[in-house]
């Protein structure tokens, strides 16, 4: 009997292997993905009548077509055909994560095996395209970011399937990881120097309860990985959201590539207020389909003519995710905030019920979290390959909240006993 819960692990599997081919080879691989999982999901309900452990993906699923028929009958800013591209595009972050929230399957022996194997030869992959440059880069990487995704998404994978039965991972294992998180520096994206510096506080800082009982030690720890990760990202902060592209009152060509941006940003911000509450509609900001299918947006705004965003020369609109939430309007800006806050709140039931089982998922799982948060500032993997494996892996994680039985623990103190007892 085919079971529902290994279908899953074979798309993940399937989804790992695809990471590299997907950038530029063969892009619909993560279509292919998130349509068999959809597929898994409706099945399940079919013929196990499990409708409602699929509740929150049918709320999001509505929402979104509220969007698609608000986007259609009323601001109507580009073509039914791009509105209903961009609304199957903008389901991709949904479905990997709450369909197997809902499935919850575990990983075998084999699974985790085959699963490191795959995430080595990836990296592996990264490593070298990196080290080779332009040469090596661009026909298999496409650009130095998506190496340093990979290597990241890949070293989350690994620690993930080297967590033991007592929910603990070999020094072994973590020198091996970190080691590979320190060649993904070879991106040199500034976004990869925030999330790798969040790394290593999570793996070598981070322990549960530190929140709940703060101390001066742990305060000044949490402000110095602030300040640190705000001068390594300073650069492109002041960039895109305080003096853009001015140097003076000039425009400097020599940043020119990256002027769409702050200029997406800035259009978003005026598209919250002119389309309130419901925003300018799909396809019609900082997507792949108003890129393909040219939206009204740019015209009404004057950022047609803007390197990068021009009809002619499209190549930088999809560029960064966040933008795009001005098609949602601040209702979708609130239900965006509002779905990443229900995700966490499954990581810390895991943290709260069994610390010492889950820290390292829930470390992992706020990572992936932090990833694509910092991700979408500059970037679009939300709704490519990259963030589809990410989901699939925070899905699994998260459906392990509703099956765990509690140990509560009110202290770091009492945490650091447990520890002690259990080894």
């Amino acid at each position: 009997m085919l079971r529902i819960d290994r279908l899953c692990i074979y798309v993940i599997i399937f989804g790992l292997i695809s990471l590299i081919p997907s950038i530029d080879r063969i892009k619909f691989l993560d279509e292919l993905s998130v349509m068999a999982l959809g597929c898994i999901a409706f099945i399940d309900c079919i013929f196990n009548n499990a409708w409602r452990k699929y509740s929150a993906l049918w709320i999001v699923m509505a929402i979104l077509a509220f969007y698609a028929i608000y986007s259609i009958a009323y601001v109507n800013n580009n073509v039914p055909e791009a509105i209903l591209t961009d609304w199957v595009i903008e389901q991709k972050p949904y479905i990997p994560l709450l369909v197997l929230l809902g499935i919850g399957p575990k990983l075998n022996h084999v699974d985790r095996r085959n699963i490191k194997i795959i995430c080595w030869i990836n990296a592996a992959i990264c490593v070298i395209a990196l080290l080779g440059g332009s040469t090596l880069t661009r026909p298999i990487l496409f650009h130095t970011t998506y190496g340093g995704n990979i290597i990241f998404i890949s070293s989350i994978y690994i620690l993930y399937c080297s967590i033991d039965s007592h929910g603990q991972i070999s020094n072994t294992t973590i020198k091996h990881v970190v080691t590979l998180l320190i060649c993904g520096l070879l991106c040199t994206r500034s976004k990869y120097y925030g999330i790798f510096i969040i790394s290593l506080y999570f793996i070598f800082v981070y322990k549960p309860g530190v929140t709940k009982h703060l101390t001066l030690p742990h305060i000044a720890t949490l402000c110095t990985l602030l300040l640190v990760i705000l001068s390594v990202s300073w650069s492109k902060i002041n960039y895109y959201f305080i003096s853009g592209n001015a140097v003076g009152t000039s425009f400097d060509p020599t940043v020119i590539d990256s002027f769409a941006r702050p200029v997406l940003y800035t259009t978003g911000w005026f598209i919250l207020w002119d389309y309130f509450p419901f925003g300018s509609g799909l396809a019609s900001l900082a997507t792949y389909a108003s890129q393909i299918w040219y939206s009204d947006i740019y015209y009404q705004y004057g950022i047609n003519q803007v390197h990068g965003l021009s009809q002619k020369n499209p190549a930088f609109i999809c560029d960064a995710y966040y933008p795009s939430l001005a098609q949602f309007g601040f209702i979708g800006l609130i239900l965006f905030i509002i779905y990443w806050c229900y995700i966490y709140g499954f990581l810390r039931k895991l943290i709260r019920k069994n610390p010492i089982l889950y820290k390292y998922p829930f470390i992992i799982g706020s990572l992936i979290i932090c990833f694509v948060l910092i991700e979408c500032i500059a970037g679009n993997a939300i709704t490519q390959n990259i963030g589809v494996v990410s989901f699939m892996l925070l899905g699994l994680i998260c459906a392990n909240a509703t099956h765990t039985k509690a140990i509560h623990v009110e202290s770091t103190n009492t945490y650091s006993s447990l520890i002690k007892r259990k080894i």
